[in-house]
């Protein structure tokens, strides 16, 4: 009996109650050489579109790359996890106010400081709100968009001043120029809300000019996109998890395999590999027939004949009625210069060996998870992602801390703090004062008291 098929692209999983095989669809090997890794390829950094009147920089190349991340991410069991600590840890105790200062050695130093004044600015438009979604965005795409807003002052001849700001998705927001600029250099932002696909000329839009730090109340409303640079990236950065999706697409695919297999006790004996031009001639014939018969094609109907035939090859392979009995279909053969291919079906048996199925499987997961680690710039004594089973040693633990705090903060606090920055200089340039993340440092338990001792406080 037929129970279980599920399809994903050119593959899928075919189940009855006596056997089960996985198939995919594959094309002439020198055809997938000549084909672009999609992770790998990075054209869209010189591309762009047009869009009544205004040229697009792309952010990905189908201009998704901001949820592509967040899919693959979110779906992930140990990703988010990892993001998260990553954000806490560049959090520390928060944002709080500083001057830079040299001491009697000139040793530079931070004092840290209250302003009232900035401090009230910074509590009236919710700041820490705006910081935590900054931190995310950092430490999931490596850039931060922000809104500045003016006061209504000038508008009466009052003073101008930067009210706010506010956080924006990078879903929504693209850089920009005007079609007539002949420079390279992106002057605009496209905001297009709920961008449930890439940027088309349907999409309802908005334009705002860009913030420009040395003459900051030039615009009512100006957006600021503050990043990474990427190296011969020029709008946008690539964050350091785009090279790790396909690890964490396998880190995702195996907890689902193994459900499968706990569910329906799928014991998967066959892997089928049929030829790409097997289905594609398929498809052309459903097409010529829908032509001939006025009617209108339609994906699904290759869908509907490829279950057909896999039933087919489900009845060969299963039953003991069936021992002994061979599959034979119609091999395509392809002349490509001076060598003949041949494109036809191959049916491979599985083993049964459960044990090592489950075991790959989580082997897989592991060094997935350690990848993962690896491309968003985690210690895995830090992100939880060592050893299965293992806790780390508390000395990994903390000298993992000291080199972060040491190496791994400066350059994303300045990313996620330069908006809230260049707003305080506006508005009080007469002060020296920063905003940054306040750290303590860590300390090993035998150098504290025993009431400050970690395990004491649990």
């Amino acid at each position: 009996m037929f129970e279980v098929e599920m399809f994903r692209d050119n593959g899928g999983l075919v189940t009855t109650s006596e056997a089960s095989f996985t198939f995919e669809a594959v094309d002439n090997p020198r055809d997938l050489d000549n084909k672009r890794n999609e992770g790998k390829s990075f054209d869209w950094t010189s591309q762009s579109y047009e869009l009544q009147g205004y040229t697009i920089f792309p952010y990905g190349k189908t201009d998704d790359l901001p949820r592509e991340i967040r899919d693959v991410v979110l779906d992930n069991n140990i990703a988010p996890g990892i993001l998260r600590k990553k954000t806490q840890l560049l959090w520390g105790k928060g944002g709080l106010l500083y001057t830079e200062e040299f001491d009697e050695k000139g040793k530079l130093y931070r004092k840290w400081v209250k302003d009232n004044e900035i401090s009230d600015w910074l509590y009236s438009w919710d700041a820490d709100t705006y910081i935590t979604k900054a931190c995310v965005d950092y430490d999931y795409a490596e850039g931060v968009g922000t809104m500045f807003k003016l006061n209504r002052g000038p508008r009466i001849g009052g003073r101008p001043f930067i009210a706010e700001l506010e956080h924006r998705n990078l879903i929504e927001h693209r850089l920009a120029k005007e079609s007539s600029d002949k420079g390279k250099k992106a002057t605009r932002c496209i905001y297009t809300p709920d961008n449930t696909d890439p940027h088309t000329l349907g999409n309802e839009h908005s334009v705002y000019p860009l913030f420009d730090f040395r003459d900051p109340f030039k615009y009512k409303n100006a957006y600021f996109y503050s990043s990474m640079y990427s190296f011969c990236s020029e709008h946008y950065a690539i964050p350091s998890i785009y090279g790790s999706l396909n690890w964490l697409r396998r880190s995702t695919a195996v907890p689902l395999i193994l459900e499968a297999y706990i569910k329906n006790g799928i014991n998967v004996k066959y892997h089928v590999i049929s030829p790409a031009k097997f289905w594609e001639k398929m498809e052309d014939e459903l097409k010529e027939k829908c032509r001939l018969d006025n009617k209108k094609y339609d994906a699904s109907m290759l869908l509907t004949e490829r279950t057909k035939y896999l039933r087919k090859v489900t009845k060969a392979l299963s039953g003991a009625d069936n021992t002994g009995k061979f599959w034979h279909t119609v091999k395509y053969v392809e002349v490509d210069g001076n060598n003949i291919l041949e494109h036809g079906w191959e049916i491979k048996e599985i083993p049964g060996k459960i044990k090592d199925l489950i075991n790959g499987n989580l082997e897989i997961g592991r060094e997935a998870n350690r990848a993962t680690a690896a491309g968003v710039g985690m210690h895995p004594a830090l992100g939880g992602a060592g050893e299965s089973g293992k806790s780390d040693s508390g000395s990994e633990q903390l000298y993992a801390l000291k080199n972060y705090l040491i190496t791994g903060i400066d350059i994303p606090e300045m990313i996620v703090c330069k908006a809230l920055n260049y707003a305080i200089k506006a508005n009080w340039p007469e002060k020296e004062v920063k905003i940054g993340f306040y750290h303590i440092a860590p300390q090993r338990e035998e150098d504290t008291t025993s009431t400050d001792r970690v395990k004491n406080k649990v």
